[in-house]
């Protein structure tokens, strides 16, 4: 697996909404019986650690994950929302400039 390509993967699905911003209300490992991961699309071989996590939004389901795409999907969520923070943070205090 290329790591990085799976990162951006991960990424671009994250500032779409294809995989969830939020931080998963409950997450449970087991092992996978061949479904396909949602970060990277490829599957999770049989016996393989899949994880799930479940998000609280509605209509949503259960993300199923390889180990290392759910700890690649935990790393950008967080870096996502802390740099739109931030953005958020600069643009507020632009806005409060004298004129």
């Amino acid at each position: 697996m290329d790591f990085g390509a799976i990162r951006l993967i991960i990424r671009r699905k994250l500032e779409s909404g294809r995989l969830p911003l939020e931080k998963a209300a409950r997450v449970l490992g087991r092992s996978a019986t061949g479904e396909a991961c949602d970060g990277c699309e490829m599957t999770i071989g049989t016996g393989q650690l899949a994880m799930d996590g479940l998000v609280r939004r509605p209509g949503s389901k259960a993300m199923q994950l390889h180990l290392r795409c759910f700890e690649i999907w935990t790393q950008e969520r967080s870096t996502l929302l802390r740099e739109r923070a931030e953005r958020s943070s600069r643009r507020w205090s632009l806005d409060e400039q004298p004129a």
